[in-house]
């Protein structure tokens, strides 16, 4: 009984959602972004993690100490909406780009501050992660 009745709620709500409150896939013009993240750390592998819409996660190879990774992604040129599209899959928004020490992932994570790709102030983007005493992700150099 109780079952039953949860399935008509759930039913009658959908028929009130508002046209346009259900996420799409992006599909505006968009422009090329490429964000380089750099594993400055002395030993250490970092482990990165794109925070996707709809609560889908996509976790980046992980990125050896001294080494660097290039995520490619496209920038919705009317909102700013940051798109990463996976080979043949779905274009989807990019909420956080998180990225941590392997080893520890969890408790060093730092979100990447991507705020000038989504304004359109740059086209390309470089973030260091280093640990000289904590773990920090921080952006080199100056707009492009």
């Amino acid at each position: 009984m109780f079952h039953k009745s949860c399935i008509r709620i759930g039913l009658i709500a959908l028929v009130f959602v508002p046209p346009g409150a259900l996420a799409i896939e992006p599909s505006g013009p968009s422009a090329p972004v490429r964000l380089e993240i750099v594993n400055a750390t002395a030993a250490s592998r970092l482990a990165c993690q794109l925070v996707l819409a709809h609560f889908v996660t996509q976790d980046l190879a992980p990125i050896s100490a001294g080494d660097e990774t290039v995520v490619l992604l496209s920038r919705d040129v009317d909102e700013g909406t940051l798109i990463y599209q996976s080979d043949g899959g779905r274009r989807m928004a990019v909420e956080n780009i998180l990225c941590g020490l392997a080893g520890n992932w969890r408790a060093t994570r730092a979100d990447l501050n991507i705020a000038e790709l989504r304004a359109g102030q740059r086209a390309n983007m470089r973030i260091v992660c280093a640990r000289p005493e904590t773990f920090s992700c921080q952006t080199n150099g100056a707009a492009q």
